[in-house]
């Protein structure tokens, strides 16, 4: 499994506790700039639904982006990964990709599904 930035800790834990600690932390990320776009928009929402298809490769870089959703959730994920892309990118720290039995850096695919929900006064992301 990958190693996302702030994960390194559980490495000693296994795949599964790296894999959860890096979906948690992206979700979250992009759960924030989610809301700071609708927010800055000034855009009432109840209930967002989008899919993403992504690649981590061998350098642990997105590719192979895939958003899926009706036009208006498709267009904000997009806008979230972008904003997501260019703070993740600004950082020092980079994901440690993927190895194969021989040690050997290997890409990922990821398909998450993505939900927003605002259930007054709070907000959860899925």
């Amino acid at each position: 499994m990958l190693v996302y930035p702030k994960c390194e800790k559980f490495i000693i834990d296994g795949n599964e506790s790296l894999q959860s600690c890096f979906l948690g932390k992206f979700i979250e990320e992009m759960g924030q700039e989610s809301l700071f776009i609708l927010s800055s928009k000034k855009i009432a929402y109840t209930d967002i639904r989008a899919e993403m298809k992504f690649v981590i490769d061998e350098n642990g870089n997105f590719t192979s982006l895939e958003f899926i959703g009706n036009e208006f959730n498709k267009e904000l994920i997009k806008d979230s990964f972008d904003m997501y892309l260019n703070k993740y990118n600004k950082k020092k720290k980079k994901i440690v990709p993927a190895k194969d039995a021989n040690g050997n850096p290997i890409s990922k695919s990821f398909y998450i599904p993505y939900v927003l929900k605002k259930d007054l006064p709070t907000y959860r992301v899925y």
